[in-house]
């Protein structure tokens, strides 16, 4: 059965991190212990079945390219492994060698990036997922 995730970019609003620690599921994408600032700025997988607080205010004020508080998926995975999975896209090579974290939960980017996939890249993302929602532009 499919359940409905977010990916939160916690860096969108100061509001954000304490509303995921909230939830009664939520997982760090990044690995290992995590100082203060960064804990805080982080991106999130959160499980969205319940009613919270974040589901709330997400529906009624974060959704919207002005906010691009993140992204939102639909997986029959448990949130561990869907984060496992998840966490194979944070990084990227540029052109010039260069390994930089991707934010692929930035609607923003993830707008821009998904139509330039080739059907095998769209594969490898949607093995595990069932849809990728955003808001509209």
């Amino acid at each position: 059965m499919s359940r409905l995730y977010g990916v939160v970019d916690c860096a969108r609003d100061p509001r954000l991190f304490a509303m995921v620690k909230a939830c009664p599921e939520h997982s760090c994408l990044f690995a290992g212990k995590l100082g203060p600032e960064l804990e805080k700025t982080a991106p999130y997988l959160v499980g969205l079945e319940e009613d919270t607080e974040l589901k709330r205010v997400w529906r009624d004020e974060g959704w919207g390219d002005h906010h691009a508080w993140g992204i939102l998926c639909r997986s029959a995975l448990d949130i561990d492994r869907l984060r496992r999975h998840l966490k194979k896209f944070l990084m990227a090579k540029l052109p010039d060698g260069q390994v930089v974290l991707f934010r692929f939960y930035d609607p923003r980017v993830w707008r821009v990036y998904w139509p330039t996939l080739s059907e095998t890249d769209k594969e490898r993302w949607l093995k595990g997922v069932d849809e990728i929602v955003l808001e509209r532009s």
